[in-house]
């Protein structure tokens, strides 16, 4: 069996036609109709490298090193000896490629955010690399090939991209293939975007939104005061649909060459976008515009449902493995749904867990001069079928905690808080569970905290 794993860069869950009939793509629709669709698939760290890093390792943010976006300030990078799936898949026999954004390399600063990736050790498996660190010229994208030569390219990278996954497919169709494909778009800034997709959504607005409750201070991205929702949802939205018509043609290629039936396919996101709702933008909040994300399997032998499983970024990793017959490490933190995308017996689980950490240079190195470590504070939210719990410890030193719990039934804009103490013990419960497993010490030093107002 091969693998296609395509996943997109703040992609929110809903932002799909058959979430959004206004939104226009016709061959995810198609796919999601021979698929399994997860209706509550979560980012574990709503950010693009800490989500990658999950996906990279099949671990929980906590355990990749990589606790916020890769960048100059902050030593959060993909360590050289962690085993990653594209090392396995690699030792497993498959021709292994990586095309798009990487953002898993710390950068020098040279180029902001950006990094090179050099051959070796660092690009864990991968064979064939047409990738970069980080990049946000839509427009204008530049990508490292597998001997290291920088390519300057003058097309949309969503497209161009497209183009080389279909080269990689056609020398590899005779052979067993894994290829990731790592779209930018719809990441910001939506207006790079071309306009052809841009106009289908022109005069529209995201009609029905009632996410409205402003989020607390500090966290997440605020709207500036120049926001144009409308100028944003025609960007956003665009490049969906040119998400969309690029998929197609891949899914097209795997059909027409009988690749299809061998080939196991997701389609996925890093993290979502608020776009407004709660007055933020983009992501790193505990909202479900912001860790709510797509995700479809489909291909070969598979029985097309919808189901509203509980499934995190780690758990992807062990349902790769799982979907591809290869065996789970004992070091992965995910769980396998092979089982249930087969419809054979399978126990969900009960709650997956989100969360972030602080992510400034500044502000981590002020935890640690005064004795804390910054891991024990951010957020974490534990997210089960019905409710939502967040708990909020600051992402600067002395800030205000908070909980906060949602009624996801009755509230599923999560824009009043609830009491319900029986609730909240129970849901306190799964958090100290999950901490204890992934060694978070952020419910202990939360429960301190707590005994130190009283």
């Amino acid at each position: 069996m091969n693998l296609l794993y395509i996943f997109a860069d703040q992609w929110r869950r809903d932002a799909i036609g058959f979430y959004d009939p206004r939104i226009k793509t016709p061959n995810l629709d198609a796919f999601a109709k021979e698929s399994v669709v997860f209706d509550r698939a979560y980012s574990s760290c709503p950010l693009c490298s800490p989500h990658r890093g999950c996906l990279l390792t099949g671990k929980q943010p906590i355990a990749t090193n990589v606790f916020t976006n890769c960048k100059p300030d902050v030593e959060a990078c993909l360590r050289e000896e962690d085993i990653c799936v594209s090392d396995i898949l690699k030792q497993e026999g498959y021709h292994t490629g990586y095309i798009g954004k990487w953002h898993l390399d710390k950068p020098d600063g040279s180029g902001g955010w950006d990094a090179y990736t050099p051959p070796g050790k660092r690009r864990h498996g991968f064979d064939f690399w047409y990738s970069y660190g980080t990049y946000n010229g839509h427009m204008d994208p530049h990508y490292w090939d597998t001997e290291g030569n920088r390519i300057e390219i003058n097309q949309w990278s969503v497209e161009h991209e497209t183009d080389i996954a279909l080269g990689f497919l056609e020398r590899n169709k005779g052979e067993k293939f894994a290829l990731f494909l790592s779209y930018n778009p719809p990441h910001s800034p939506y207006d790079l975007t071309p306009e052809k997709y841009q106009n289908m959504y022109t005069g529209k607005e995201r009609e029905g939104n009632c996410a409205n409750t402003p989020a607390p201070e500090g966290v997440g991205d605020a709207l500036s005061p120049d926001w144009d929702l409308e100028r944003a949802v025609k960007g956003y939205y665009g490049a969906v649909s040119g998400l969309d018509e690029n998929i197609g043609r891949l899914l097209y290629f795997l059909k027409e060459n009988n690749l299809y039936e061998d080939t196991c396919i997701f389609i996925s996101a890093d993290h979502g976008d608020m776009l407004g709702e709660h007055e933020r933008w983009a992501k790193h909040i505990w909202y479900e515009g912001s860790v709510g994300i797509p995700l479809l399997v489909g291909g070969g032998g598979i029985q097309p449902m919808r189901t509203d499983a509980l499934i995190s970024s780690p758990d992807q990793t062990a349902t790769v493995l799982g979907m591809l017959g290869i065996p789970v490490p004992e070091f992965m933190q995910g769980k396998d749904f092979s089982a249930l995308i087969r419809g054979e017996a399978f126990e969900e689980q009960t709650s997956v867990i989100t969360m972030a950490f602080p992510n400034e240079g500044k502000k981590i190195a002020e935890f640690s001069d005064h004795g804390e470590n910054f891991f024990d504070f951010g957020w974490r939210s534990i997210i089960t079928k019905n409710y939502k719990l967040v708990v909020y410890r600051g992402m600067s030193y002395n800030a205000e905690a908070n909980s906060y719990l949602f009624d996801l039934r009755d509230d599923p804009n999560e824009n009043r808080s609830i009491e319900n103490p029986e609730v909240l013990e129970r849901m306190m419960g799964e958090l100290r569970q999950w901490c204890e497993v992934t060694g978070d010490g952020f419910y202990r030093g939360y429960v301190q905290w707590n005994k130190g107002k009283m």
